[in-house]
This record gives C-alpha cells, structure tokens and sequence, in this order.
C-alpha cells in the first residue's frame, strides 16, 4: 500500500491503493488490511484512484476486511472508483455492501 493514514476517532484507516501494490499479490494486500483491523481500524477508505480496474480477488481481500469491519460498526468505503468500477460493483451488487464514492 503506498499511503496509510490513520485518524484519532473514529479509527479510520485510509489506503491508496496502486497497480504496484496489486502486482506485489495480493495475500501480501490482504494481510496489510488485516493488520490495520487488527491496529484498530473499523473504517478503511481505500482510495483506488492510481489503479485500473478492480479485479475479483481484491474485492475477495476488501470483502474480507469489510465483514471484520461491519462487526465493529464500521466498514469499508471504496473512494475515487472510476465507471468501470462502478459498474462492476454495480453488477455484483456489492454497490450494496461497500460505500462507493465515484470519481
């Protein structure tokens, strides 16, 4: 993840996500989110603007997040998603699970 922020109250982690990140694979992605749950973030705002398209397993690892998350009263906001994006989560109705902030 090439920036992190973290916000006193709520815990708010706050991720910019890039093609690099998604090249380095995605377990590795998977256990950096996991990390900040566990540091105490109930919302993660993962900024997906610097990458293409988001592909099946990054929705798997950001699903996964999202249930540790929606148990803590938070969950996870997609920011900055392009059409492309949009229109996927719209298909998968996953429109519905994530809070989706478009470009």
């Amino acid at each position: 993840m090439s920036d992190t922020t973290h916000s006193p109250l709520p815990q708010k982690a706050i991720v910019t996500l890039s093609d690099s990140d998604l090249d380095g694979g995605l377990p590795a992605l998977r256990w950096q989110l996991r990390e900040l749950v566990m540091e105490g973030a109930c919302l993660v705002v993962v900024d997906v603007s610097e990458i293409g398209q988001i592909s099946s397993t990054l929705l798997a690892a950001l699903l996964d997040t999202h249930r540790v998350c929606r148990r803590r009263g938070g969950g996870v906001v997609i920011r900055h998603a392009n059409r492309k994006m949009t229109d996927v989560l719209r298909r998968t109705g996953l429109d519905q699970v994530f809070e989706v902030e478009a470009a």
